[in-house]
């Protein structure tokens, strides 16, 4: 409808001039004309109202923990003579970082709001518009891109682009000091009881050797068989290097069909985040392992134990991204060792459901010389036995930290936003 009357002012144009003509009618010539012009005038001035207009969305931090304030400033700005005598900005920003005080609406794809703004520019005028952002879930949040509408002084006929592009805001989980999830010891794992311990560094090879019967299978050196005719198993440098791996199992119900338990596996995930900072924090390497995939993946974590700077960092942003789709049992994803599982590496295992399969690996990995702790995320009763692995339960003591989270966020004040108008070249 409104396209069919924005095309009307040049058929009612054309009109008003063929019937001046024909009656010789000099004011409906003269009307005919004055509409021609006016609408065409007012279609080039749509045209030209995008032209020349910036927007740029500044982020105050990419990365925050939960809970945490984000500062977005969206700013806009006419660099040519013409003025603007309207434009609409339409910012699409995350539903679960929502705008601390601002009118939102849904947008039409599911986890977004706009926020929308309306305002006139003159000839080189800048605006800027500070909102904040609460950080209220983990996950990947996406914002923009900003759509963009203006037209002429009468509304006849618009123009919209979209500007700014897309950013990503990488909500961190909480994490909590491991005292206040209940695990109290000075050596909450074990990592270094009976002084340093050595072990061969899978990821450094400094040199093969003649296989001896118990060489495990993935220490054989093939290409290095292949030249000299005879079975010959890799040397690794040794490494003093404590490793802590912490394997997050996103299951929450017996069976994937069930769905997920939203609570479980958010408590599983800030527990798995809370190990790897205090671990990290005690100058451990650290590695994560879980059955769960990041936002647009199609293979589990993985992430080889490291005390690189950025770890910590890889660590927490795969546990923001975690979703509830467990791709395989945690109990395979530890069968498949490789680099992310390095020998003498202490396990931690994060999980509210212990099957079958899962206990037995774990019995598994310790005959093998790894250092197993699990920590019970829920108040199921498990009918699987672990055997002599150490199993702390935080259940109790999580229910009450959560509520203590959610008390301070509805308690929290928000701030207001404001808007702030510099204009130059007036």
């Amino acid at each position: 409808m409104r396209a069919l009357l924005n095309e009307s002012w040049l058929t009612a144009s054309l009109v008003l001039v063929v019937l001046g003509l024909t009656i010789e009618s000099v004011p409906l010539l003269g009307l005919g004309a004055l509409v021609l012009g006016a609408g065409g005038a007012a279609r080039l001035w749509s045209r030209l109202s995008l032209e020349d207009v910036g927007y740029r969305r500044e982020v105050s931090e990419h990365r925050a923990f939960v809970g945490e304030r984000v500062q977005v400033t969206m700013h806009l700005s006419n660099e040519k003579v013409l003025p603007v005598p309207w434009i609409e900005v339409r910012e699409r920003l995350p539903d679960d970082a929502p705008v601390t005080d601002g009118r939102t609406s849904p947008a039409g794809t599911p986890g977004f709001v706009y926020l929308t703004r309306t305002t006139a520019l003159r000839s080189g005028d800048r605006l800027e518009w500070p909102i904040e952002l609460r950080a209220i879930t983990r996950g990947y949040h996406r914002m923009g891109p900003a759509r963009l509408k203006s037209g002429d002084l009468f509304g006849l006929f618009e123009r919209e682009e979209y500007a700014g592009g897309e950013e990503t805001l990488i909500v961190y989980p909480r994490t909590y000091p491991l005292e206040d999830l209940g695990v109290v010891s000075a050596r909450p794992f074990g990592e270094h009881r009976g002084g340093p311990r050595i072990f061969p560094d899978p990821i450094r090879v400094v040199g093969v050797r003649d296989y001896i019967p118990g060489d495990p299978l993935k220490q054989i050196d093939w290409n290095a068989t292949a030249r000299a005719q005879r079975l010959q198993s890799r040397l690794y440098e040794p490494s003093r290097e404590h490793a802590l791996i912490v394997a997050l199992d996103v299951m929450t119900l017996e069976h994937t069909w069930e769905g997920s338990d939203p609570v479980l596996l958010e408590r599983a995930v800030v527990v798995a985040a809370s190990i790897a900072r205090d671990a990290f924090d005690r100058k451990s390497a650290i590695g994560l392992i879980s059955n769960g995939a990041l936002p647009d993946a199609d293979r589990p974590v993985r992430i080889g134990a490291g005390r690189r700077p950025d770890q910590l960092t890889r660590v927490l942003e795969a546990l923001a991204g975690t979703n509830p789709f467990a791709m395989h049992p945690l109990s395979s994803e530890l069968e498949r060792r490789g680099e992310a599982l390095s020998l003498g590496a202490t396990i931690v295992v994060v999980a509210a459901l212990m099957p079958a399969d899962l206990a037995a690996t774990l019995q598994r990995l310790t005959h093998e010389g790894h250092t197993v702790h699990i920590i019970k995320t829920s108040e199921q009763i498990w009918e699987q036995s672990v055997g002599s692995i150490p199993v702390t339960e935080v259940a109790t003591r999580m229910e009450v930290l959560e509520e203590q989270a959610a008390l301070e966020d509805e308690t929290q004040p928000w701030t207001r936003s404001r808007v702030q108008v510099v204009r130059v070249g007036s």
